[in-house]
């Protein structure tokens, strides 16, 4: 039986012209890699990483990267590698950095972040599948999914206790101000008084709840939802913007008055803000990375990827900026003498023509249409055709250009892969639900539908 049914999105950018958006100012390959959260305090970036520990830097002059040390929670002290705990997300609050593990919530003392000290983790949290946290005040909350949300008296931070526990079904992530503890519990978002089990007031959203931010409104991140605000005042919705791939983890600023939402969207940063009640994109960058988490001070936009760290200025852009809507094309099995084409949006989203130094491939089995200058807002579609005549042709299509960041920029271009390519076979399996859900899961059930199937191994 065959499914041509394949993992394959497609996300197209019609031309648009930003009067602000993203130029790269700095770039660090970091130790610690499966990054999947970041946050600034004060005038240090913190991002953790799975495996490789957490990163800290001085962002103090915002276009350097200026790396303080990396921290594995086997012990004490910074440097180093090794070390059985895993960082999954963190909160900062004072001089206290708190971390959701894989064997329970840590406590870091970060009093110099140079040196940053592993106190260990708090007692009792090592029998939990942790998330998400949010520390304000003297107030700790932990998503830790079907067990609820744990909050703890932090009044003595390097000794929180455990006041009470808010039931959830699932519970990815939390926040909290100075009023209430907003709690996200699938795709319902809940806000509670604090010091009570009881919520005040709930809303339903049309998908899995990520990430919530709260500022003058209530930001949250729905994944394939996209982004939605919230009214703080009556608990409805204001509106939803659909960003281009899955919404993950957002940070708000106020920029000249108003509220700059940067969004980690997998493979880009997307920045909104609300223009007469409704949530516009006013700014993106394809990061070319997996773009798990963001943190922004003042209109600079720190972008946390799965194997690396960037950071963006958010601005106006007086010279030409490049981008282009997609960053690897990968071609469907094609037999031998045959083509295939697939193409590249190439976007100027600056304020002066992008000149086209060269544009050209590596390898001879990919083609392509020539690119010509492009004015401000302007866009062009390149199609770079695959002519196979052996298999695992790889290579990239690269610009050269007057961009001042990025005077090159490459495209990944694969064809016949060693391994699983669109267009071929899919056999039908089946498989056991393990969370989320009951049951098993058949390929065949799910013909006409988009299927994307994430392997994670618990650590």
């Amino acid at each position: 039986m065959k499914y041509n049914n394949y993992i394959l999105a497609i996300f197209l950018f019609s031309s648009f012209n930003f009067s602000m958006n993203l130029s790269l100012v700095d770039f660090d390959d970091p130790s610690a890699h499966h990054i999947l959260d970041a946050e600034i305090i004060n005038d240090v970036l913190i991002v953790s990483g799975m495996i490789g520990g957490i990163e800290f830097y001085d962002i103090s002059n915002p276009y350097n990267l200026n790396h303080l040390d990396n921290l594995t929670l086997s012990g004490g002290g910074g440097g180093g590698q090794g070390g059985g705990t895993k960082p999954n997300c963190i909160a900062a609050s004072g001089n206290y950095l708190y971390v959701t593990t894989n064997r329970g919530i840590g406590i870091i003392n970060i009093s110099n972040p140079s040196n940053p000290q592993y106190l260990g983790v708090i007692s009792g949290t090592n029998g939990y599948l942790l998330e998400d946290l949010d520390v304000y005040g003297n107030i700790l909350a932990v998503s830790a999914h079907e067990d609820g949300v744990l909050i703890y008296d932090v009044s003595s931070p390097a000794n929180p206790q455990l006041q009470y526990t808010i039931p959830t079904n699932n519970s990815w992530t939390v926040s909290l101000d100075e009023n209430y503890i907003y709690v996200a519990d699938q795709s319902t978002i809940i806000k509670y008084d604090y010091g009570s089990s009881e919520f005040s007031d709930m809303l339903e959203l049309s998908n899995s709840i990520k990430d919530i931010y709260i500022s003058e409104y209530i930001y949250v991140a729905l994944g394939s939802g996209g982004v939605s605000v919230i009214n703080k005042n009556n608990f409805l919705l204001i509106d939803t913007y659909n960003t281009s791939a899955l919404a993950n983890k957002l940070d708000v600023v106020n920029f000249n008055g108003e509220d700059i939402i940067a969004i980690s969207d997998w493979d880009d940063v997307e920045v909104l803000k609300m223009i007469n009640n409704q949530l516009d994109l006013v700014g993106f960058k394809n990061t070319t990375k997996r773009t798990m988490s963001v943190a922004m001070k003042d209109n600079f936009i720190y972008s946390a990827e799965w194997a690396a760290v960037q950071a963006f200025e958010f601005g106006e852009i007086d010279g030409p900026d490049i981008d282009l809507d997609v960053y690897e094309l990968n071609y469907p099995y094609t037999n031998n003498g045959e083509s295939y084409t697939l193409n590249v949006e190439v976007t100027n989203n600056g304020n002066e023509i992008l000149d086209i130094v060269d544009a050209y491939t590596t390898n001879g089995e990919f083609s392509y249409t020539s690119l010509n200058d492009l004015n401000p807002g302007e866009s062009q579609i390149i199609e770079v055709t695959y002519t196979a005549n052996s298999n695992n042709a790889s290579g990239s299509y690269r610009i050269i250009s007057n961009d001042g960041d990025e005077p090159e920029i490459i495209c990944e271009t694969n064809g016949n892969i060693n391994g699983a390519n669109i267009g071929q076979e899919a056999p039908d399996f089946e498989l056991d639900v393990m969370a989320n859900g009951l049951g098993s899961f058949s390929l065949s059930d799910n013909l006409g539908k988009i299927i994307v199937i994430a392997f994670f191994a618990p650590n």
